[in-house]
């Protein structure tokens, strides 16, 4: 195979795994902080819409930036009120987050811009400026090809990664996080705020959604499009359920999602466009084949007698 092939693919990964890791890191927060939110789409995918929407309408990048932040922050802080202080069925009301998603971008694009598909602010942003060159990197050959030239929002995702990971297993604040989670009344009874915890974890997801959107709208395209996310945030809760809700094993199923979605770009150049349709189905397959290959063995240790002839 060609070895520049390779390198492409790998180049390709590195860039599609970025929200994937956001995303996933995001939400292992607020799984393990005992929230099932399956509002991780319906979040990045306002986020997204907000960076360029503002972005363009006040010529200004920051602006478009800073709003994203804030309605993701807001999203969530809306969602922790319906189902941590109120306790609103949390399926529920993460799919009317979706649904808003879904709807309000495509109806603010028609009444604004008269367009029901995308919003372009390639006059604002240049993709191509977003790159940026790493002096360090250049003097080495393969991680030259693979890791420099990369965006501002993909370098400070694996440094992210890291904290987020130190932060839930060396902090004061990780160990509350995981008491909540694990045995809620535990947590009260030794004096831990469980719904401040819940709300901090929300808010980590926030900003990670948030920058999940920014990277896939403002610094890869300059355009937003209609379902931009694609399910990106469906997928990444596969990803935190393959990894047990373990930071780092979610992380790898995240780059190995971002993987399956960088092949399929490259096997698009190669095929006709009746057969790229069909593969575009390759990063689901990817999510039901992780799923398998990680439930069977828990389901074949299962005493339970149905199990037994599995």
């Amino acid at each position: 195979m060609n070895i520049n092939l390779i390198l492409n693919l790998l180049k390709m990964t590195v860039e599609a795994s970025t929200p994937y890791l956001l995303i996933t890191i995001g939400g292992v927060f607020v799984a393990r902080a005992g929230v099932f939110n399956i509002s991780l789409e319906g979040c990045t995918e306002f986020a997204a819409f907000a960076g360029i929407l503002f972005g363009f309408l006040s010529g200004s990048i920051l602006v478009g930036v800073l709003s994203a932040f804030l309605v993701a922050i807001a999203l969530n802080i809306v969602f922790y009120l319906f189902t941590v202080k109120w306790n609103a069925d949390l399926t529920v009301i993460g799919c009317a987050v979706n649904l808003l998603a879904a709807c309000i971008p495509a109806c603010l694009l028609q009444a604004l811009f008269g367009t029901r598909s995308n919003l372009v602010a390639t006059s604002l942003i240049d993709p191509m400026k977003m790159k940026v060159d790493v002096p360090i990197l250049r003097s080495v050959p393969v991680l030259n090809s693979i890791f420099n030239h990369q965006t501002r929002i993909t370098y400070l995702t694996f440094a992210l990664v890291i904290f987020l990971i130190i932060l839930m297993y060396r902090t004061k604040f990780g160990i509350y996080v995981r008491v909540t989670g694990e045995n809620i009344g535990a947590a009260k009874s030794v004096g831990v705020k469980t719904n401040r915890i819940k709300l901090l974890c929300l808010l980590i997801s926030a900003v990670t959604c948030a920058l999940a959107g920014l990277n896939l709208s403002v610094e890869e395209l300059g355009i937003y499009t209609i379902n931009m996310t694609a399910n990106r945030g469906f997928i990444c809760l596969s990803a935190i359920n393959c990894g047990r809700k373990e930071p780092h094993r979610a992380c790898v199923y995240a780059v190995i999602f971002g993987f399956a979605r960088a092949l399929q770009t490259i096997l698009n150049n190669y095929v006709p466009v009746a057969i790229s349709s069909l593969i575009g189905i390759l990063p689901y397959v990817t999510i039901i084949v992780a799923l398998l290959i990680v439930e069977i063995p828990n389901a074949r240790k299962n005493h339970l007698r149905i199990f037994r002839g599995a």
